[in-house]
């Protein structure tokens, strides 16, 4: 079990990279980076969301909430780097 949530957390914070990446490249008008992001960016949220569901409800929470963790993280490491 804990094994599963430091993957998710770990994933949390890859899908905000990305997701940061992708900003970037709408932002500068990028069309391909941004299509290949966007699909990338649903495929793999699709497949966690969907490992999270299967879970049993009682996981359910731990795995959401060690995925919400990762993409906080994420968002913060992502934008303290752009700062600095």
């Amino acid at each position: 079990m804990i094994g599963q949530l430091m993957l998710l957390f770990l994933a949390g914070i890859m899908i905000d990279f990305l997701v940061t990446w992708y900003t970037r490249s709408v932002s500068q008008k990028r069309v391909w980076s941004a299509s290949w992001l966007s699909g990338v960016i649903t495929f793999v949220n699709f497949i966690l969301i969907a490992m999270i569901i299967k879970e049993s409800s009682f996981n359910c929470i731990y795995n959401i909430m060690a995925y919400a963790g990762g993409n906080t993280i994420g968002t913060f490491v992502a934008l303290i780097r752009d700062t600095v």
